[in-house]
């Protein structure tokens, strides 16, 4: 069983989609993962709503529980982008989807370069820019 098939059912990733979504994929899985731990009551605040609180309040949890639910949204689209799912990252849903993502991830990245949090600026922001260039990849050439 291979993991991406649909594209041609290869067994190697050879296109520059493939790279390009395997690395989307882990970063979104990554950051998913970031946010349900912030939503669980983890001090790892520093790093998300700018960084005034350690532990997040109630409100930013469910914040956080939210931007999980989008981040694995954004893991579906880049995948399907990528041709996971067959002819259906074709569509045009799924085409519009992976633009609103890398407008979602461009404006993250100038919400974060603009934080007080020293690990937005450090952390967060660098993996928006990759996302958004991921997304805007995967938008014109899968």
């Amino acid at each position: 069983m291979t993991l991406f098939v649909g594209r041609d059912e290869r067994e190697s990733m050879n296109s520059l989609a493939d790279w390009v979504a395997l690395i989307g994929a882990l970063v979104v899985t990554g950051l998913a993962i970031f946010q349900i731990f912030l939503a669980v009551g983890l001090p790892l605040g520093a790093a998300a709503f700018g960084g005034a609180n350690v532990v997040l309040s109630s409100k930013l949890r469910i914040a956080s529980a939210i931007s999980a639910l989008l981040f694995f949204a954004a893991l579906y689209v880049v995948t399907a982008r990528a041709g996971l799912y067959g002819v259906v990252g074709r569509s045009w849903p799924v085409h519009l989807a992976i633009w609103v993502f890398a407008a979602v991830f461009a404006l993250s990245a100038l919400a974060n370069g603009a934080s007080q949090s020293r690990w937005e600026r450090f952390l967060m922001l660098p993996l928006a820019i990759v996302l958004a260039a991921c997304c805007v990849t995967l938008a014109i050439v899968a």
